[in-house]
């Protein structure tokens, strides 16, 4: 059985949010995110003046894995203990803790300088969790964002729709493929999103926090040179299943399982199940390590 005090739902995807937040000591600003993570799929919050040296340090920290012509680079808290500390700031792991009900952990970082003008999506295409929906992204401001800078963009609500999976998008009878994605994903994704999509012009040291589900993307960079820096992080949370959708079929239970990073102590998160580790082949594994002591920083 898994522990009796740990939600097999995430509080801010249930119906008694509230009736939990009155039973807590959450502060009022801690209040203010979960209610509006919970309406909204989206909540923002401000890390404060303390955080400020951070955001600086990983800021420049991160200048040095940028190529030309290159827009982000991958896990960059292997070589920045700057952004290794950002990605998992106490205080946002605090109100992720209350948010979910499980404790967070980081598992991956991705820098930004420019926008990334990112299609619409759904980040349960790329990782999700058993029990469901244990996962969420967090994008900080590491500078104030303007309009014509490409902000990033989401569609308030759209974390209570059904997941759109690869099934959904045309593949079906077999396990979905590298390439699958682009080939299919990408425009079945697209014709059915709903709404006119909402920008985020953070300041610097602002937080925005995705639920798992929540449609998402980068606009249009609407002036030459502008930059948009700024750290994305991936969480997941404490005794769940991690696996990749897009290579997986979770309707005969064929995972594509991952053994995540831990990003605050640089090392793994072993999977489980009702609270009892997950058997893991070669596959997972081999990856971590691949990951770890092989490609410790990628640049696109």
């Amino acid at each position: 059985m898994p522990p009796v005090d740990l939600p097999q739902v995430p509080w801010i995807e249930g119906v008694s949010v509230i009736p939990y937040l009155d039973a807590s000591s959450a502060t009022a600003e801690q209040r203010r995110f979960v209610t509006d993570l919970h309406r909204d799929g989206v909540a923002v919050f401000d890390l404060g003046p303390d955080a400020t040296d951070l955001i600086d340090r990983a800021t420049a920290d991160a200048e040095r894995f940028f190529r030309p012509g290159k827009r982000r680079a991958q896990d960059v808290w292997r070589r920045s203990r700057a952004v290794r500390d950002l990605a998992s700031h106490t205080k946002l792991t605090d109100m992720l803790a209350l948010a979910y009900g499980r404790a967070p952990f980081a598992f991956q970082t991705l820098n930004f300088r420019e926008g990334s003008e990112q299609h619409a999506h759904s980040d349960v295409a790329h990782f999700h969790s058993q029990p469901p929906r244990f996962m969420c992204g967090a994008w900080i401001a590491l500078e104030d964002v303007t309009a014509d800078a490409g902000p990033l963009f989401y569609h308030p609500g759209s974390h209570r729709q059904r997941i759109f999976e690869m099934r959904d998008a045309g593949v079906e009878g077999r396990r979905p493929k590298r390439g699958d994605y682009a080939a299919h994903y990408v425009d079945a994704f697209a014709r059915q999103v709903a709404g006119e999509p909402r920008p985020a012009l953070l300041r610097k040291g602002q937080v925005l926090v995705w639920a798992a589900n929540t449609t998402h993307g980068g606009l249009a960079i609407q002036r030459a040179g502008a930059t948009r820096r700024s750290l994305v992080t991936h969480f997941f949370f404490e005794d769940c299943v991690y696996y990749t959708p897009l290579y997986s079929r979770p309707e005969t239970d064929e995972l594509y399982l991952r053994l995540p990073a831990d990003v605050r102590t640089g090392g793994v998160v072993w999977p489980k199940r009702d609270g009892k580790p997950v058997p893991l082949g070669p596959r997972p594994l081999a990856q971590a390590l691949r990951d770890k002591v092989g490609r410790i920083v990628r640049v696109d």
